[in-house]
């Protein structure tokens, strides 16, 4: 019953973060990505401060002080490097390049957090999971060239360069992110272990903190907090990516490394650059070439390969 509840739980991530990627992408040509980045943590944090108050049965005392010192160590690392940082190149890219090229970076996530795991976690690296890797990057390599001539009519070389970079830099700030926050939910709390909604509160604040503590000396806060709250335009994205994205989707995730093994999780989750491919052509039309349909396959197959490393590797023994 458990595992049926994880993959349950895996597939509802990927369907919260499909709707969350168009969402934030169309928010992000509206505003600049950084303040929608800074604004839907903020909504986030008192979405997710309310449903775990409730939904979790806690207190607002045992909301702070169950956690360990440790837990506010690694989950509000993790946070901040996924959400704050990771979501914030990932929102730049949104705008540069559009969400079907951004979302298909995603890839590389369990590659970084590959290597985060093999440091921080001890988890093993074999030669058929940096052979996952390499296939994953190949395919991204092709899915870019395949689409050349239609991305050279849309985007401009210099912003199709930063696009790139800023989607590689936000997907792999997303793989360390989970590598951190696995470790947060390995340790026992005071009074027992921690509960996924209460892993994710505690990242989401903790990158909220953040952001707005950096946010202070550089935006007007408040001048950027009524631009988009109060613009039917651009709050309707926002808030459905929030509720779909940081909420639903990063608190399903958790729940689905809980019950089931995180490389099955990951094997679901990378499932995304082709949900949200199919999704872009069946709602906005997109035209994907078939060529460029089969790269994209091929980079998630690349992933395949290396969630599954050591189940492969048994097989040639």
């Amino acid at each position: 019953m458990s595992s049926t509840f994880g993959y349950a739980a895996a597939f509802i991530t990927l369907i919260c973060w499909t709707v969350g990627t168009f969402s934030f992408a169309k928010a992000s040509q509206l505003y600049p990505p950084k303040s929608i980045n800074r604004i839907r943590l903020l909504y986030a944090a008192v979405l997710l401060s309310v449903i775990t108050f409730f939904a979790g049965d806690v207190s607002v005392a045992t909301l702070f002080s169950k956690p360990l010192p440790e837990h506010w160590l690694w989950l509000g690392v993790s946070g901040v490097l996924g959400l704050s940082i990771g979501d914030h190149f990932a929102f730049t890219a949104y705008k540069l390049m559009g969400s079907s090229r951004t979302s298909l970076f995603n890839t590389f996530a369990p590659g970084a957090a590959l290597f985060g795991g093999y440091f921080l976690l001890g988890e093993a690296v074999n030669m058929i999971g940096i052979f996952g890797i390499v296939v994953s990057v190949s395919g991204i390599v092709w899915f870019l060239q395949s689409n050349r001539k239609q991305t050279e009519t849309t985007v401009k070389n210099e912003q199709l360069t930063k696009g790139i970079i800023y989607a590689t830099l936000g997907a792999l700030c997303q793989g360390l992110g989970l590598v951190f926050a696995k470790k947060g939910l390995m340790l026992d709390a005071e009074y027992g272990k921690l509960m996924p909604l209460h892993a994710t509160w505690i990242r989401m604040v903790s990158a909220t903190v953040v952001i707005y503590v950096v946010g202070v000396f550089k935006t007007n806060l408040l001048t950027e907090f009524k631009a988009i709250t109060f613009s039917k335009t651009i709050l309707k994205p926002v808030f459905i990516g929030t509720l779909f994205g940081p909420v639903i989707g990063v608190s399903m995730s958790l729940y689905a490394a809980s019950y089931i093994e995180v490389s099955l999780a990951q094997t679901i989750f990378s499932l995304l650059p082709i949900s949200v491919i199919i999704t872009a052509v069946v709602l906005e039309k997109d035209r994907i070439e078939p060529k460029s349909l089969v790269a994209a396959l091929i980079s998630v197959v690349g992933v395949f390969v290396l969630v599954w490393r050591d189940e492969l590797l048994n097989l040639f023994r």
